[in-house]
């Protein structure tokens, strides 16, 4: 893969006048802090400058400074109404598919700035820098060659990226760039303490509900010990409510004691779709098995919207993550 052009990528967000960022449907710390970042960041230089999410952000981000500037359009036809914007700055997301209706926000070019290594480079501009640790990191070294001094509103944000993508610091991710940013943005100021606590702790009964249902879903495969999951009907799901974030469901059966590889599945709304989330210890990986069906992510932690039903997701891709194992 080619190098990452931050050069580029400064100069044509110090040409546009009109900037819009958006992320991916059903976007975490990592999509929404890095856009909130660089909206602070770029109202800062003069620019008019609006953030919209192809879907409604969970508010268990509503900690996050400037939180209020996410708007939310889900509707194509809305998308196209909106004014003409010289650049979409798209963050954290790997395809064009998974901006849901804000690919149709008329604009003059397409900023792809991401991390993950199954990105498929759909902008017209690539900042893809497949090294970093979260899309905030890109983020951060994009507003360096823009001169752009990181102030704390900034910097809680870019931390929230980092704790969010490594996993608390404990995903095979976690190298020692990641504590490099950090420590810097805890120079800054960083309330290190309180943003872990509102991405760790900050949980609703109705939360704690679904992870219930998924202890009691939660299965360990009989031919390969090591891969465990959850599959949830349209009726369990309905039999507590769709939650606005489905958050780390999928660490249940990861925190089993000798787990390797790890799945939640979930019927969709119209039982023809199955959301896929897999995650995986070292030197397990699952970006695979995503890819294969249209997904991606990283190499332990990606996912995918099946096209079938969940019996038919579970047939598919089960027999696919016990040949992980096999090396």
């Amino acid at each position: 893969m080619a190098r990452p052009n931050y050069l580029a990528a400064a100069r044509a967000v110090a040409d546009a006048a009109d900037i819009v960022l958006t992320t991916h449907i059903n976007s975490d710390a990592d999509g929404i802090g890095t856009s909130l970042a660089l909206a602070i960041a770029l109202k800062g230089l003069g620019k008019r400058v609006r953030f919209v999410c192809p879907s409604k952000p969970a508010s268990i981000y509503a900690f996050l400074p400037r939180f209020s500037l996410a708007e939310t359009v889900e509707d194509e036809a809305k998308a196209k109404r909106m004014k003409p914007c010289d650049l979409l700055l798209s963050s954290d997301c790997g395809d064009l598919k998974r901006l849901g209706a804000c690919a149709a926000i008329p604009h003059g070019k397409l900023l792809n700035l991401d991390h993950h290594a199954t990105n498929d480079r759909f902008g017209d501009l690539n900042l893809v820098d497949e090294h970093a640790t979260c899309s905030g990191m890109v983020a951060a070294k994009l507003l360096d060659k823009l001169d752009v001094a990181i102030d704390r509103e900034i910097a809680d944000n870019l931390y929230a990226t980092l704790v969010f993508d490594t996993g608390r610091f404990m995903h095979s991710n976690t190298d020692a760039a990641a504590f490099r940013f950090a420590a810097k943005l805890a120079e800054i100021g960083v309330d290190v303490s309180a943003i872990n606590r509102a991405l760790t702790y900050t949980r609703t009964a109705h939360d704690l509900a679904i992870t219930k249902l998924g202890i009691e879903r939660l299965v360990i495969d009989t031919r390969e010990p090591r891969l465990a999951g959850i599959a949830l009907t349209r009726a369990d799901i309905a039999a507590v409510g769709e939650p606005e974030d489905w958050g780390d469901m999928v660490e249940v059966p990861r925190s089993l004691a000798g787990n390797q590889i790890a799945y939640l599945m979930r019927e969709g709304k119209d039982g023809k779709t199955t959301r896929l989330s897999l995650r995986s210890n070292p030197p397990f990986q699952v970006a695979p098995v995503a890819q294969a069906f249209g997904g991606g992510g990283h190499l332990q932690a990606a996912g995918a919207t099946f096209p079938g039903s969940l019996a038919e997701c579970q047939r598919e891709v089960i027999p696919r993550l016990r040949r992980q194992f096999a090396g």
